[in-house]
C-alpha cells in the first residue's frame, strides 16, 4: 500500500493547503469571500452535523451512477454491434458524428423541458454524457487485429467463440478507459444539471450555499466533489482489475 501511495504529491498538497491558509491569514490574499482551509473544515462539519451533506452526497451519486450504469449497457451492446458489423457502422457513422459533436451542456435545456425539475432529468443528462466515451472507446476496442480474427478461424472457432474469447478481452482495456471517462462526465453533468435543472444533490448544494454567503460550506462542497470524483476513478479501476486480472496489465492500462 506504501508504494502505491504518492507521498511526493500528497506532501506537495499538504505544503499548498498550508500556503493557502498563510495567504489568507495574513491579508496577502484578500478576498472578500476566501476562507482559508480551516474555517472550510468548519464548514464541512456543519453540512455534516446537519446532514445537508450526506443527503446531498447520495441524491447526486444515486443520479450519476444510475444513468452511468445504462449508458455502460448501452454503451457496451451498441458499441460491440457498430464495431463487428460494418453496414451498422456505415449507416449511421454520419448521425454519430452529428450528435457527438453537439455540445453536451447543451442538452441540460432539453433534459429539463422533457422532464422537468426532476431526478429523470439528471439521470437522462447522465447518460448521455457517459454514452459516448463508452461507446466509441467500444467501437475501437471491438476492431480487434486482423491476425487475432484469423487465428481463431484457424481454430475453427465460432463467430460467438471468436466474440467471447477473442473480441472482448482484447476490447476490454479500451472499455475500461471509456467507463471511466464516461463516469467522471457523468458526474460533472449531474452536478450541472443541478445547478440550472433539478433543485437537489451537491450541485444545488453548491448554488445555495453560493447565493447564501456562506463561502466555508461552499468550498467544502467544492471539496467534497473533488473526493468523490477521485474516490469513483478509484473504485471503478479497482473492481475492472479484480474482474479482468491481467488483462488490463497486459494492455498497460493505468489508474
Amino acid at each position: 500500500m506504501a508504494r502505491r501511495v504518492n507521498l511526493i504529491g500528497a506532501a506537495v498538497f499538504v505544503l499548498g493547503l498550508g500556503l493557502w491558509e498563510l495567504l489568507v491569514r495574513t491579508g496577502i490574499l484578500s478576498f472578500s469571500y476566501l476562507p482559508p482551509p480551516t474555517n472550510v473544515a468548519v464548514g464541512l462539519s456543519e453540512l455534516l452535523g446537519t446532514g445537508e451533506l450526506v443527503t446531498a452526497l447520495g441524491h447526486t451519486l444515486f443520479a450519476a451512477l444510475t444513468g452511468w450504469a445504462i449508458a455502460g449497457l448501452v454503451g457496451v451492446a451498441a458499441g460491440s454491434v457498430l464495431g463487428l458489423v460494418r453496414p451498422v457502422w456505415t449507416y449511421s457513422m454520419a448521425s454519430l458524428e452529428a450528435l457527438r459533436a453537439l455540445p453536451i451542456v447543451a442538452f441540460v435545456p432539453v433534459a429539463v423541458l422533457l422532464f422537468g425539475f426532476s431526478v429523470q432529468t439528471e439521470i437522462m443528462v447522465a447518460f448521455y454524457a457517459a454514452l459516448w466515451p463508452v461507446l466509441l472507446n467500444t467501437i475501437s476496442g471491438m476492431r480487434t487485429e486482423q491476425r487475432m480474427v484469423e487465428a481463431g478461424a484457424v481454430l475453427r472457432l465460432s463467430r460467438a467463440a471468436v466474440l467471447w474469447k477473442i473480441r472482448l478481452p482484447a476490447a476490454t482495456a479500451s472499455i475500461v478507459v471509456g467507463l471511466r471517462l464516461g463516469l467522471s462526465t457523468a458526474l460533472v453533468l449531474t452536478l450541472v444539471a443541478e445547478m440550472v435543472g433539478n433543485p437537489a444533490g451537491l450541485g444545488f448544494l453548491l448554488v445555495e450555499k453560493g447565493q447564501a454567503l456562506q463561502p466555508a460550506q461552499m468550498f467544502a462542497a467544492v471539496c467534497v466533489i473533488g473526493v468523490t470524483g477521485i474516490v469513483l476513478n478509484g473504485l471503478v479501476m479497482g473492481l475492472a482489475r479484480v474482474a479482468f486480472r491481467g488483462q488490463l496489465a497486459s494492455s498497460g492500462e493505468t489508474a
